[in-house]
């Protein structure tokens, strides 16, 4: 499942379903993604939300 994410960019499209685990980056309200590239190498990533927002956005769809 894809979702739309925030970077320092702008928006990101995330593929959830390659993300291996996610979490807060402490003390602040950003999360770092973990994730399994098509290739096969794991890449991290943080976004602006928080984890309880991706949870939410997980839930909903």
């Amino acid at each position: 499942m894809w979702l739309k994410l925030h970077d320092n960019n702008g928006s990101i499209f995330i593929n959830m379903d390659n993300v291996t685990h996610f979490q807060r980056v402490e003390g602040q309200r950003r999360t770092t993604l973990t994730f399994v590239t098509n290739s096969g190498s794991c890449v991290t990533h943080q976004v602006q939300e928080s984890p309880d927002e991706i949870m939410e956005m997980l839930w909903e769809e």
